[in-house]
């Protein structure tokens, strides 16, 4: 029970034993209770007992690596159905293809069909010990300080961890350690719900100025948010002597052909791109819409709502035999041979707050290394290359472009320059090394 100064009303501690007033009112409270004395003990005592924790951490990591080299732990996907797989494999892969500054360990998740921790297919530096499904992920935590690293690198995306703490929690047991914990966000919502996993750790990485002004205004510290631009697959790794991938042989036989890569979400367009298929078939009657609809089993629900509802508004709008639907998620040489084939790529995404997000297109980058024209809408995921694909602010102006794509011979001088000289400065050599050297210069 807190009992009131007779003088002031404040209170005392509350400790039965204490009879010392404390608030600090008058000269008789300037004495502090040994409550206060020790309650303070116990705090200081905490902070020295964790930098001891953390210090005996680092002397046996030191003892048990004396490499000059920092030691990376990279956490993600790989090789799975998955756009952020594929930007982890194209990442890792520019690492490996030149001299390491560091020594690097890639904690993979399992894959879809397999718990094992290595598969056949696997290069030596990477381990699989872990589930999105899970929590908390012991195995992983284990794994990762028998490595004992002095930088985790984390390739978030809220799909792999479904629920805030499942990531939260993971960052602050490695902080405990302390770990320095980096994390790519892919995707950069305005939604403030996000900040609780976007204040984690301790540098974050996203793809453009757009995503990192987006953090700020959620009150996040500019000083902590790197901007590395999502890379692009060239000719060359470095983007010296880089040259557009030529079109293939026209197997469709027409010139009126669009290809449309991507998830099958109802906000990537796909029904908004059949109305204006349906309007051009007035002039171009051979016009035909290729659509490649990627799937993963936890929206299995929605995709084939999607599909079912692609496949009725075809036949509504006349143009079921200008149409053909392709689901299903395949190799980036399958989406090449479409992509070089084609006309045009179409990528008109609908604006929508649930998918308005600060973030890079993987497929539209793997569009640019070729010689076929893109046209895209106006959504911010295209903001990084709004000045080199043709941009579509309605359906009319969608029409309009590919229009003129059509009538077209493709692309022109000016917009092949535009291109390349986008490759050079994306190029996944380029982002590996900036990738490097923030590891090599992040304080630990």
């Amino acid at each position: 029970m807190k009992h009131k100064h007779h003088h002031c009303g404040h209170s005392h501690c509350g400790n039965p034993h204490c009879c010392k007033p404390h608030c600090g009112c008058s000269p008789c409270c300037k004495v502090f209770c040994i409550c206060a004395i020790f309650g303070a003990i116990e705090s200081i005592w905490g902070s020295v007992a964790m930098a001891i924790f953390q210090l005996r951490y680092k002397m046996k990591k030191a003892k048990h690596n004396p490499s000059p080299y920092r030691k990376v732990a990279f956490i993600g996907n790989y090789k799975t159905s998955c756009g952020i797989s594929t930007y982890n494999e194209d990442l890792t892969d520019s690492f490996m293809g030149g001299a390491m500054p560091c020594e690097f360990k890639f904690f993979a998740e399992y894959a879809e069909d397999s718990e094992s921790e290595h598969l056949n297919s696997d290069p030596s530096w990477l381990v699989r010990c872990w589930s999105r499904k899970e929590h908390p992920k012991l195995n992983l935590i284990e794994k990762i300080l028998e490595y004992e690293p002095d930088i985790v690198h984390i390739s978030h995306e809220y799909g792999i961890f479904p629920q805030a703490y499942y990531f939260t929690s993971l960052v602050s047991v490695l902080k405990g350690y302390g770990i320095k914990v980096l994390t790519t966000f892919h995707s950069v919502y305005e939604h403030a719900d996000k900040a609780v996993t976007e204040n984690a750790p301790d540098i974050i990485i996203v793809h453009t100025i757009e995503a990192k002004l987006c953090l700020m205004r959620k009150g996040i510290w500019d000083g902590r948010i790197k901007v590395i631009p999502h890379g692009t697959p060239t000719t060359t790794p470095h983007g010296k002597d880089i040259e557009l991938i030529s079109k293939d042989w026209n197997t469709w036989h027409s010139e009126h052909t669009l290809f449309h890569a991507g998830f099958m979400f109802e906000y990537k367009g796909h029904g908004r791109m059949m109305h204006v298929v349906a309007k051009l078939k007035e002039k171009y009657p051979d016009i035909h819409y290729v659509i490649q609809g990627s799937e993963s089993e936890r929206h299995m629900a929605e995709h084939d709502e999607v599909y079912h509802k692609l496949i009725r508004l075809s036949k509504d709008l006349g143009i079921e035999h200008n149409v053909t639907i392709n689901r299903g998620f395949v190799e980036t040489r399958v989406l090449m041979s479409h992509i070089r084939t084609v006309k045009c790529c179409v990528l008109p995404y609908v604006t929508h707050p649930q998918h308005d997000v600060r973030a890079t297109s993987g497929i539209a980058r793997l569009i640019l290394t070729t010689e076929t024209p893109l046209v895209v809408s106006d959504v911010h995921l295209f903001d990084d290359i709004k000045d080199i694909a043709d941009v579509a602010h309605n359906d009319d102006e969608l029409y309009d472009l590919v229009d003129k794509v059509f009538a077209s011979g493709g692309l022109t001088d000016l917009q092949k320059k535009k291109r390349l000289d986008f490759l050079r400065t994306t190029s996944w050599g380029k982002i590996g090394e900036k990738t490097l050297s923030l590891y090599k210069s992040t304080t630990l």
